[in-house]
């Protein structure tokens, strides 16, 4: 059972306090599922930005931090990405069944495209928010992060499941909410009760890690860091989505294209240059994303195969609107009928009048797609 948005009672007034003036406050997430009645946000208050949605964690509700790294360096397939989970299978049935809902869990992909993966569970967790800014704690799992104005440090210290070292992210880009800049009052749903923020839209980021005790695992490339949450059961109302995120020359572009099982469509498109918005919104056409090359079938459905590419139209406010063919360079999971995350180079085309600029970079993508 869960309640929308916020403000409902004395409980929620006082969970959300923190995030509607600038004070400290610390969340525990227990590690074991709550039967109680959850309460959600789905509209920005005037800060708490990256700071738990959800409260508590039942079977039906799920909470998550989300960071990922990519080399930009078209030759070289190193990814890392990092997921703090306060979510429970029955809320997000692809993670491995446990009666733990509090797990971090660690994908990398090597220079040459190979995969491993990692996950640690823990004693719940522990989330501290200031402000926008918050630091974590999978308690005993090894794994914890700090932010400050300038970035976000990510702590690895699990030798019991085979990583230890540092993901650092230094901020380029602003925040912002699926319709608009980080500010009150912003609607927060992608889709049908799914809520998004996104911290860091684009950051210069250092990856040092050892794997295995003793394999080095280091690169330089660009970071994003975002969250997602619900008050029901992943898949109750998406059909598929498309979302990605890259630099391409000195623009930061982050897209979601959501298809809800009733065939409704919803868009959320950020461009950002020179650590400036440039275009933020959820408006019809702000966005299109659509699969290209072979299974390039649109919607989506579980018997059709992952894509070769995507093409993305997106509006760039004042600097024009934007081509952008993204083609998949190595898959970042092992194969999955409902989901997919890529690795893969941009080639892009921004037309502003009579002018068009041609620009390339690299990216990070992802596909659910959830019926028939």
């Amino acid at each position: 059972m869960t309640r929308r948005i916020i403000l409902l009672g004395i409980f929620c007034q006082a969970f959300f306090a923190s995030a509607s003036r600038h004070v400290e406050q610390s969340f525990y997430i227990p590690s074991d599922l709550q039967n109680r009645t959850s309460y959600t946000v789905f509209e920005s208050l005037a800060s708490g930005l990256d700071g738990p949605k959800v409260q508590p964690i039942n079977a039906t509700t799920f909470d998550w931090w989300y960071f990922d790294v990519v080399s930009t360096n078209p030759a070289d397939l190193s990814t890392a990405v990092v997921t703090f989970f306060s979510t429970p299978p029955s809320a997000f049935p692809f993670l491995t069944p446990s009666n733990d809902i509090t797990v971090a869990v660690l994908w990398i992909s090597y220079l040459n495209g190979s995969l491993w993966s990692t996950a640690s569970y823990a004693d719940g967790a522990t989330v501290k928010v200031d402000g926008d800014y918050t630091s974590g704690t999978w308690n005993n799992s090894g794994f914890s992060w700090t932010s400050t104005e300038s970035g976000y440090l990510i702590e690895i210290d699990a030798p019991d499941a085979g990583v230890t070292g540092t993901i650092g992210f230094k901020t380029v880009a602003p925040p912002h909410y699926p319709c608009g800049p980080a500010e009150a009052g912003q609607n927060l749903e992608l889709g049908p009760h799914i809520g998004w923020a996104n911290a860091i839209s684009d950051a210069d980021s250092t990856v040092d890690l050892h794997i295995d005790g003793n394999t080095r695992f280091a690169f330089k490339g660009t970071g994003y860091h975002d969250k997602n949450w619900s008050d029901v059961t992943f898949g109750t109302h998406i059909a598929s989505w498309y979302w990605g995120r890259g630099r391409l020359g000195p623009y930061s572009l982050v897209w979601w294209d959501v298809l809800s099982r009733t065939g409704a469509e919803t868009f959320s498109a950020y461009a950002a240059k020179d650590n400036k918005i440039l275009a933020a919104s959820c408006a019809p056409g702000s966005i299109k994303a659509r699969p290209i090359g072979q299974n390039s079938t649109y919607p989506p459905v579980l018997s059709t195969g992952n894509p070769s590419g995507y093409r993305v139209e997106l509006d760039l406010g004042p600097d024009g609107k934007l081509e952008l063919d993204l083609t998949v360079l190595a898959p970042l999971i092992a194969l999955n009928p409902e989901y997919a995350r890529f690795v893969g180079n941009m080639s892009g085309s921004i037309t502003c009048g009579k002018h068009t600029e041609k620009l390339t970079g690299m990216a990070l993508f992802e596909q659910f797609k959830l019926t028939e």
